[in-house]
């Protein structure tokens, strides 16, 4: 891993550990006030639900107590048996006055019936409702309230399917037992009243609700539905609420559930308040939502931060490294950085001390040994010449012993022409084609010695004359050949100069005899002898005295390694018939060869 990441990976490290570990304490309190909080607000609601539900009852008990005080009409209820037309209808117009007069007491009163022990039924309505006897007195709930032992029952909601119309309704009643002086019972009255009035919905609780979803249910003693806040709140129908999944929903699946549980003083009714947990989850999981935007923002600032940071300082390591590269592939720049004080401004002004040492000692190195290298080269060329010159000139002057002016004069060309091509200073290159016109030269007055006895024969490719070249490589092998080649006096002599372009970046030319040839153990010692020429880099502490060079092969291949490197060289190569083969790897320059062309 790169310093930059680590760099980075830290600074999150350190940043983010703290931070995360915050977010989640401060989500987990959070989340825990909330749902104390919740619950506060749900237990402060139940609490003044029951309060509110036993101020109904109160009421409710002290409105209906007043017919009690109508002694008079209790009286004549219990005692005729048998009234006549006219004392039924001072009754029913004496109990129409009292009912009237509760419900101008209570508008939210929908409907009053007084059902007497004597079978007698009294029924009162604003809205011109008219209830089934019959109906009525076959409805549970009537006779949940007739078995009570309570003077003052309160029922479940119920349909109203004993009035004649509007029966799909839902009502709760209030039934009041009517006692004579005796305690014994008169009659029953009964009230009913719609749900929503039996607690009435602040704002305080509607914004509640709306936040946190909380459910009001007003039960009885065998937990039947008197009051439900959805259904009152518009939010749900009496017959969704009866089906049977809705009612009581938080007992059948109490692990969804908070509920808070309060009795009333009378009647044993239970208020239920009820907080779906999802409702507390999903604001919670808001504070989730925000702390993870929290962290992952301050994660996003961290590593813009982090990374422009471990930028200012990687980049002076980065331009480093990059120098040191070029410094292992022998480019010795200095690196140019602004002052600083710090560790890598020290680091990278030591670098630039070492690289100007290092370019120091490579110059003084470099140029020591390029003169050596210069020096030794001017010296094996040297001291080819003069051994040529000497076999040429003893040739010239035996001919001219021999013979006559002409011949003579032929001689003296060529020779001329060979010591203008081997002491030309041009300024243009020397190219194979030279060499072939040299060698071409040497073989005519070798032959004007020997009648004729040697055939040199060129097959070169027109491209391969023009490659530029070292001096002095094709003569002296020709010369050998002739030397240690001809098999006996009088035997004429081919040598062939072939060659070819290898990978369009290397020469191979080889110059091949027929003559005696060279045995295996001959050509391995001559290789052996020139595979030992001394490298191109030469010792510092080596003595010009100790430098010992020879003529002929072992001369041209120290030239060639000298001139063009170790990868190139000059070997005896077995030839698979008679004679001697002699194998040339020289490289291709071309850009000499278009600038010699003038392209």
């Amino acid at each position: 891993m790169k310093i930059r990441k680590k760099l980075i990976i830290s600074y999150l490290l350190a940043c983010v550990i703290p931070l995360v570990v915050s977010c989640l304490i401060i989500n987990r309190v959070s989340a825990r006030n909330l749902q104390d909080t919740s619950l506060e607000l749900a237990s402060i609601f139940s609490s003044q639900i029951v309060t509110n539900i036993d101020d109904f009852i109160e009421e409710y008990d002290k409105l209906t107590k007043t017919i009690l005080i109508d002694n008079d009409i209790i009286y004549e209820l219990d005692n005729d048996t048998n009234p006549t037309v006219l004392e039924r209808i001072n009754h029913q117009l004496e109990l129409r006055r009292i009912m009237m007069r509760l419900i101008t007491l209570k508008p939210e009163i929908k409907n009053i019936c007084f059902l007497t022990v004597e079978d007698q039924f009294y029924q009162f309505n604003t809205e011109g409702r008219y209830v089934d006897k019959k109906n009525l007195k076959s409805q549970k709930w009537l006779d949940g309230i007739l078995k009570s032992k309570d003077q003052l029952v309160i029922t479940a909601v119920h349909d109203r399917s004993y009035y004649d119309r509007d029966k799909d309704g839902i009502v709760f009643t209030v039934g009041r037992k009517i006692l004579d002086y005796s305690g014994s019972y008169v009659g029953l009255l009964l009230i009913d009243l719609e749900p929503e009035s039996l607690i009435k919905l602040n704002d305080d609780f509607l914004l509640a609700r709306n936040q946190y979803n909380i459910k009001i249910s007003i039960t009885d003693s065998n937990d039947e539905i008197l009051y439900d806040s959805d259904v009152a709140s518009g939010r749900l129908t009496w017959e969704e609420v009866r089906k049977e999944e809705f009612p009581l929903l938080y007992q059948k699946k109490p692990q969804d559930y908070i509920v808070l549980t309060n009795e009333t003083k009378r009647e044993d009714l239970k208020v239920n308040v009820v907080i779906p947990k999802s409702s507390l989850l999903f604001k919670i999981n808001k504070i989730k939502y925000v702390t993870a935007v929290a962290i992952f923002g301050c994660i996003f600032v961290v590593v813009i931060i982090s990374t422009i940071f471990s930028k200012m300082i990687t980049r002076p390591i980065g331009k480093l490294q990059k120098r040191m590269r070029q410094v292992e592939k022998g480019e010795y720049r200095e690196l140019i950085q602004k002052d600083s004080d710090d560790e890598i401004g020290s680091l990278v002004n030591s670098y630039n001390r070492m690289v100007l040492k290092i370019k120091t000692l490579i110059e003084d190195v470099y140029m020591a040994e390029i003169k050596q290298k210069n020096a030794k080269y001017l010296a094996l060329k040297t001291q080819i010449n003069p051994h040529m010159l000497y076999n040429t000139l003893e040739s010239i002057r035996m001919k001219a012993l021999v013979n006559g002016s002409d011949e003579v004069a032929d001689m003296i060309k060529i020779l001329a022409r060979m010591f203008r091509m081997t002491l030309s200073d041009s300024i243009n290159p020397h190219k194979i084609k030279d060499e072939v016109n040299y060698a071409e030269n040497y073989i005519k007055l070798q032959n004007m010695r020997f009648q004729n006895l040697f055939f040199l024969e060129v097959d070169l490719e027109e491209s391969m004359l023009e490659i530029p070249v070292i001096s002095m490589i094709l003569q002296p092998i020709i010369e050998n050949s002739i030397e240690h080649g001809l098999k006996e006096r009088g035997t004429p002599l081919h040598i062939v100069v072939n060659g070819k372009i290898i990978c369009n970046k290397d020469a191979l030319i080889q110059i091949c005899d027929d003559g005696k040839g060279i045995s295996s153990d001959l050509i391995d010692e001559i290789n052996n002898n020139i595979l030992d020429t001394e490298s191109v880099k030469l010792k510092p502490d080596q003595k010009e005295e100790e430098i010992k060079t020879g003529i002929g092969l072992k001369n041209i291949a120290e030239r060639i390694k000298l001139y063009y490197g170790e990868k190139y060289y000059l070997k005896v190569v077995k030839s698979e018939e008679e004679g001697t083969v002699i194998e040339i790897c020289i490289p291709i320059q071309w850009e000499h060869i278009r600038e010699g062309d003038g392209s």
